[in-house]
């Protein structure tokens, strides 16, 4: 599936923290976080240091991961690979 602009929310930040995001998806978080350019289409946003909590589906299973923008150079979007959130 394709990134959707829609499904991503700025929920916090402000002054030097960054900003905080969440994108929700029906794809596996793993896969959204390791397309290097997943996120394109959000580069003007988007900022290196930047948090996402990114929620997403394993067949039926709802899923969580929390990663961050490593880099941005305003085309190539590359995240970190995160860290699955578990119950």
């Amino acid at each position: 599936m394709a990134f959707v602009r829609s499904d991503l929310s700025r929920i916090g930040g402000s002054g030097n923290g960054g900003a905080t995001w969440q994108y929700t998806t029906t794809e596996a978080t793993s896969a959204v976080v390791a397309d290097t350019n997943y996120f394109a289409n959000a580069a003007a946003e988007l900022s290196a240091g930047d948090i996402l909590l990114v929620i997403g589906t394993t067949g039926s299973t709802p899923t969580g991961r929390i990663s961050y923008v490593e880099s941005n150079n305003g085309t190539t979007v590359v995240c970190a690979a995160g860290t699955v959130i578990t119950a």
